[in-house]
């Protein structure tokens, strides 16, 4: 840890393409809605720098886990030019809002209850590698690639209706995903251009090890916040099938 501080490496929070399409957009629609800031309820938000989240990153990583006013300011720091952050805002605002549903997946301090201990990676590659069937690991590996799919096609059509000088669907689908998970899967895919098969496995195990956090906090809260991922822009759809259909919620025949 020592040596990952003195290095100053830093995240890139906002790959390139991203952040051109964020500039691009900004020009053809000029400022947000003033009442877009009336949804976010912080009034002193600290967004993280790249370095900040590096570090957030790393300490996660090795076993610390991360309390909610720390995961709003990482949405923050991932949509740097934005004039209000609703979600980010929801996330830290989350112990406030439903204090029963809190106090049984979460610390006083904002942490989740639920997380393994200990280094994340032992989690992924003894705990879930080496006891996942092989159907788990096809359909997560395949929901990866979906995934991926997905967040090109959507800064393809962004940019498509840039070039037109229009604002129509994708540019609406990519404001209002931005930052919500589902923009997070599209920054993430932007910053592995090349994708190795490593990558490919790496983001498998993290999908196994969302959909098991997920199951674990609904025998915790039944219910818990559901509703809120049934909202179609939230998660990218393989994403979001993935989950509510493990939570067995809702299916994708139910959602086309």
């Amino acid at each position: 840890m020592d040596r990952f501080v003195e290095s100053g490496q830093a995240f890139t929070l906002v790959p390139a393409r991203a952040r051109r399409i964020d500039e691009r957009i900004a020009r053809l629609l000029g400022e947000a809605p003033k009442e877009l800031a009336e949804l976010d309820k912080n009034t002193e938000p600290a967004p993280m720098t790249p370095h900040e989240a590096s570090l957030t990153a790393v300490t996660a990583t090795l076993g610390g886990s991360l309390s909610v006013d720390e995961i709003g300011s990482l949405l923050r720091g991932m949509n740097p030019s934005a004039v209000a952050h609703p979600f980010a805002s929801l996330v830290e605002t989350t112990q406030q809002d439903v204090p029963e549903s809190a106090d049984q997946v979460m610390t006083d301090d904002g942490t989740f209850t639920f997380l393994p201990d200990g280094d994340v990676r032992d989690h992924l590659h003894r705990h879930l590698a080496d006891t996942a069937s092989a159907e788990d690991l096809r359909v997560c590996w395949r929901t990866a690639e979906q995934v991926r799919e997905w967040a090109l096609d959507l800064c393809d059509r962004v940019e498509a209706e840039l070039d037109e000088e229009q604002s129509g669907e994708a540019v609406t689908l990519w404001l209002t995903a931005r930052g919500l998970p589902s923009g997070i899967s599209v920054l993430e895919t932007l910053r592995e251009r090349r994708w190795p098969p490593s990558s490919a496995a790496l983001s498998t195990l993290l999908l196994l090890f969302q959909r098991q956090q997920f199951q674990t906090a609904d025998r915790l809260a039944p219910g818990c916040q559901w509703p809120v991922l049934e909202m179609a822009e939230v998660m990218a759809p393989p994403v979001r099938d993935l989950i509510l259909t493990t939570l067995q919620h809702t299916t994708p025949a139910q959602e086309s």
